[in-house]
Parts: structure tokens; sequence; C-alpha cells
């Protein structure tokens, strides 16, 4: 077995939570994997927090801190950190560096374009109906972009991506100048040989993805992991049964939508419709 890394403590809150989290788990007589595996997650996810290299969600914190006995420390810790970390790098710049690690990449968005996908005039176009000030709108643009290049790097993940046609229609029907950027823009990324896109179409009816957006991640030596994004609020998720569900999910999606071939065609028809 490897050696634990070194904390200090003193390097960050998160550092501490880490070093007060190991503390605990060695108290109760635990292994990270026996602790991962009392929370239905990985050994791995647990030794990560020690070492401040993720930060776990509040309801993770909540079970940490039930299983190791109930004294609230872990809970106080989390609390601290949460809030002096406010403005700096958090949940999407854990999710980004994860997603620079991944083998295999799959989403379903229900509203718009996945992020990956988008050309800057779409990306440009959510941020100014948003209402976001003008020089924070270039920022997330120049980030977006720098993003996309993970799938033209040198050994680009695979990408599977499941798009919904209500979101293409709704597209069509906005400004030519960012609706024929956009949908030129995922023909050209469709035909990569990384890239699996997929169309949701509106007569499926219901489907079993409709309540929420998700990222499923393949990482090597480290298996799946799931982000889920809202309006405020974003999760990694390496719960194991959780991941499970987003995967079982997801296969139930793939089911309902066209295939690659017939969801190209269905591109270029709303890209030379008038």
């Amino acid at each position: 077995m490897p050696a634990a890394k070194d904390l200090d403590p003193e390097a960050s809150m998160w550092a501490l939570f880490g070093a007060h989290l190991r503390f605990l788990r060695k108290l109760a007589g635990k292994t990270q994997q026996e602790l991962g595996g009392d929370l239905h997650s990985t050994g791995s996810f647990v030794g990560q927090i020690e070492t401040a290299e993720r930060r776990p969600s509040s309801e993770f914190v909540a079970d940490l801190d039930a299983v190791l006995g109930g004294t609230g420390l872990l809970i106080a810790t989390a609390s601290h950190a949460y809030r002096l970390a406010e403005g700096q790098p958090g949940w999407f710049e854990t999710f980004a560096k994860t997603e620079q690690e991944a083998a295999r990449i799959r989403t379903f968005q229900p509203q718009v374009v996945p992020g990956l996908l988008q050309c800057e005039e779409y990306t440009r176009a959510l941020l100014q109906r948003a209402r976001i000030a003008p020089a924070t709108i270039d920022s997330l643009v120049t980030r977006r972009l720098k993003r996309k290049r993970l799938l033209t790097k040198m050994e680009p993940p695979q990408y599977w991506a499941a798009v919904d046609e209500a979101t293409l229609i709704r597209l069509k029907h906005d400004d030519p100048k960012v609706a024929e950027p956009q949908l030129a823009h995922l023909l050209e990324l469709s035909e990569l040989s990384n890239v699996v896109l997929e169309v949701v179409p509106m007569d499926c009816g219901l489907h079993a993805c409709m309540d929420g957006a998700f990222v499923l991640l393949s990482i090597p030596g480290r298996g799946e992991c799931a982000y889920a994004e809202g309006m405020f609020k974003e999760q990694m998720v390496a719960d194991g049964y959780a991941v499970v569900e987003v995967q079982r999910r997801y296969d139930l999606l793939r089911a309902e939508t066209l295939s690659p071939s017939r969801s190209h065609v269905l591109l270029r028809d709303l890209l030379e419709s008038k």
C-alpha cells in the first residue's frame, strides 16, 4: 500500500478539513476504503478529500461527520472552508480539472447545447440574455473556448452528447447570427471521430432525464464520477449508487435518441431551412 500523502493543515481551510478527516478516520480505526464503503463511495475519493484535491458536497460532509462520531467538527470546518472559498476556484474548477483527465465524457443538457459543443456566438448570447456584466461575459467566453480545445487535443476523450431537439428548435427561432453558426458548429464537431452527437426527438415525449443536466466522466484508474449542474449550484458526485443511477438514466435516454447519422441529417435540415 502506498504511503499516505503528507498533509499541511495550515495550507488552506480545505487542507485543515482533510487533516481533521484523517484524524477522525484513524481514531475510528477505519481505512479510506472502509470509510468510502460506509458512504457508498470509494477509498480514492476519501483520500482525495483528505489531501484537499477534491472538495466534498455539504451533504457528503454531513454523512462523513455522522459516520465518524457525529462531533460536528467536520461540518464546522467545512462551513468555514466554503465561506472562505467564495470567489475562489470551487466546484467548477474541480470539474474542469477532472474533465481534462477523462477518457470518456457523456452528457445531456435538457435546455441548452452542452458547453463543449457551443460556439462563441451562442455562449455569448446565453450570457447576454442572463444580463451578465460585459466584462464578466468576456472572461467566461474565453474560459469556455479554452475548455473546448479538449475535443481536438492530441489524445482527446471519447465525447458522447445527447441534445434535445427542443433546444435546437428554440435555437432555430433565435437570431440567425447565433443559430446558423451554432448549427454549423454542431455539424462540424459531429464529424470528429471522437464525438458522438445524438438528438433526443420531440416525439419521444417524456423521458428518463427530464429533471436535470449531468456529465458522466470516466477517469482512468479512478472509475466513474458524475457532475450535476444547476443555476446556482454545481456538484461532483462520486457516490457509487448515485453514479450508477445517472448511468441507468442515461442508458434509458439513449434508447430514445436518434442515431448519429439521423441526428446529422436533422441538424443539416435545420441549418438549411428558411
